[in-house]
């Protein structure tokens, strides 16, 4: 069986779902309703957790556009903020190495 992946532009990680909530003022709820997804599935997403292994492979992209349509504008890592409004931006974790830094000689 194929995996299916999201494509990056369309990526979302638990902390900017979570982060984006908030800066909305939305309820878990609201946004579970808004996105069509299950209240239990968003709790495990924005957890970090594995929500399951029959989930659609569209939640996490329905996440990301709803959020987008209600006015957040998602950076990826090293992109540069393009004016707007205030925002944030989430820290690498130590030892993030950038997609187009990856080699064999920084395999683990």
């Amino acid at each position: 069986m194929a995996e299916t992946s999201i494509p990056a532009n369309l990526a979302l990680a638990s902390e900017q779902c979570r982060a984006a909530r908030a800066l909305l003022d939305w309820s878990a709820q609201q946004l579970a309703e808004r996105a069509r997804v299950t209240l239990d599935w968003l709790h495990a997403f924005e957890e970090g957790r594995e929500p399951g292994e029959d989930v659609d492979p569209g939640e996490a992209e329905r996440l990301r556009r709803v959020l987008e349509e209600a006015g957040i504008d998602f950076l990826d890592a090293g992109e540069a903020s393009t004016g707007g409004g205030p925002g944030l931006r989430i820290k690498q974790k130590a030892g993030y190495i950038p997609s187009e830094r990856l080699s064999s000689a920084n395999d683990v």
